[in-house]
C-alpha cells in the first residue's frame, strides 16, 4: 500500500527511518548512468523528479508528487545542517528563481539526480559544494522522520553497476561516474550549461600584463614595451564563448597611448584568439629609432592568449598568462613597412595575470 508524502506517520522509529532512507540511496544508485528523457519516470530514463518519484515509489511505497515544485511544497524545510541521506535538496536553475531541480541527498554533501543538460547528462551524483550547485542550492526537505544517521560514504564507482548508454549511445567513462554541469562548470567558468537566461551566461575577465619584444630594427635583446590592462565581458556558450572588452595600454615601445577593442573567442580557460581595431593617440616611432610610423585601426590588433592552471578560489580563478600580439603600423604615407620594421614595431609579448569569474557569483 502507497503512503503519500504527507501523511507519513512521525511516530516512524529512528530505526525504522534509518533502513527506509538506506533503500532509497541504495535504489537511486542503481540508475546512475541512466539517460536524461523529459518527462520520464524510468526504469530506462528519467528526468529530476521522476527519479525521485520512482525511487521513493519501489524502495519504500511511499507515494511523493510528480512535480519538483509539488514535492517541494509537501517536504518539511530544514536547516543544512539537519540533513541527512535520504532527504530531498531543491535547486534553482532558471532565470526566474523558482524551485526547479531536485536531488536525492547521499551523505558527504553529494547528492544523485538526472541532469538534463551539459556535456555529461542523466542520472549522476554530483556535490553541493561544486560550483554551479552552490550557487544554485535553495534547500533541504525531509519526507521522512529525522533518523540520526551519520553522513553516508561517498559513492564509489565499486557501489554503482556500470552505466547505462545515453540516447547518444556513449556511457560513462569506464570505471567512473559522469561529470556533471557543476563539474564541468568548475573546470571551466567560460561554459554555460545550465537553463538561466542572460546574465547567467555572462561571464568577466579582468587582465594586467608587462609587456615586452626580443628585438628591434638594430639589435636582438628583451625591450619593455609598456603595461597593459583589459576588461573583457564574455557569453559563455557549450563549446566557444564569445566576448568583447576594451584594452588599455602604454606602449612604451611606439611611445603612444593605445586602446585597442577586443573582440574574442575562448575556446577554453587555457586558450583564446582576438582581433580587433587599433585606436592610438600621440606621435608612434619605430622601436629604438627615430622613424615616425602610424598604428592601422584596422586592421588593428590580432593575437592568441596561453594561460597557466588556475589558482581557485570559490567561484573567481586566477591564471598566469601569455599572450602573443601583433598590430599592424605602416609608413606616416600608409605604405607598408618593411617586414624587419613591421615585426619589431607590432610584434608584443604580454606577461602576466588574469581573474575570471561568472557574473552569478556577484549575486551570491
Amino acid at each position: 500500500m502507497l503512503v503519500p508524502a504527507h501523511c507519513i506517520a512521525q511516530n516512524i522509529t529512528e530505526a525504522e527511518s534509518r533502513v527506509y532512507r538506506e533503500r532509497l540511496v541504495t535504489e537511486a544508485k542503481k540508475y546512475i548512468g541512466a539517460p536524461y528523457v523529459r518527462g520520464a519516470t524510468g526504469p530506462e530514463a528519467f528526468d529530476c523528479s521522476g527519479l525521485v518519484y520512482t525511487v521513493s515509489h519501489d524502495s519504500i511505497a511511499r507515494q511523493l508528487p510528480r512535480t519538483v515544485k509539488a514535492m517541494y511544497s509537501q517536504v518539511r524545510i530544514v536547516p543544512d545542517d539537519q540533513k541527512e541521506p535520504g532527504d530531498l535538496v531543491f535547486f534553482r536553475t532558471t532565470g526566474d528563481g523558482s524551485i526547479s531541480h531536485v536531488g536525492l541527498y547521499i551523505g558527504n554533501n553529494q547528492f544523485i539526480s538526472a541532469v538534463s543538460d551539459g556535456p555529461n547528462t542523466g542520472v549522476i551524483v554530483s556535490s553541493l559544494k561544486e560550483g554551479y550547485w552552490k550557487g544554485k542550492y535553495a534547500a533541504c526537505g525531509k519526507f521522512l522522520p529525522p533518523a540520526g544517521m551519520a553522513p553516508a560514504k561517498a559513492t564509489k564507482a565499486a557501489d554503482t553497476k556500470p552505466a547505462k548508454k545515453n540516447d547518444s549511445g556513449k556511457g560513462a567513462a569506464a570505471g567512473g561516474q559522469k561529470k556533471s554541469p557543476a563539474q564541468a562548470n568548475a573546470d571551466s567558468v567560460l561554459h554555460y550549461n545550465g537553463d538561466g537566461g542572460f546574465i547567467d551566461r555572462l561571464a568577466f575577465a579582468a587582465y594586467s600584463t608587462a609587456d615586452w619584444s626580443l628585438f628591434t630594427e638594430k639589435k636582438f635583446m628583451v625591450n619593455f614595451r609598456g603595461i597593459s590592462t583589459e576588461a573583457d565581458f564574455i557569453y559563455r556558450g557549450k563549446i566557444l564563448s564569445p566576448g568583447i572588452g576594451l584594452l588599455l595600454r602604454w606602449n612604451y615601445g611606439v611611445g603612444a597611448f593605445q586602446m585597442p577593442v577586443i573582440f574574442s573567442i575562448y575556446a577554453n580557460e587555457y586558450f583564446r584568439a582576438y582581433a580587433g581595431p587599433l585606436f592610438s593617440f600621440g606621435d608612434c616611432t619605430a622601436p629604438d629609432s627615430s622613424t615616425h610610423i602610424k598604428a592601422s585601426v584596422f586592421p588593428g590588433v590580432i593575437g592568441v592568449t596561453f594561460a597557466a592552471p588556475s589558482f581557485t578560489s570559490g567561484d573567481f580563478k586566477v591564471q598566469l598568462i601569455q599572450d602573443i600580439c601583433y598590430s599592424v603600423y605602416n609608413n606616416e604615407s600608409n605604405s607598408a613597412l618593411s617586414a624587419l620594421k613591421s615585426a619589431s614595431a607590432g610584434l608584443e609579448l604580454c606577461t602576466g595575470v588574469r581573474v575570471l569569474f561568472p557574473f552569478s557569483a556577484c549575486r551570491k
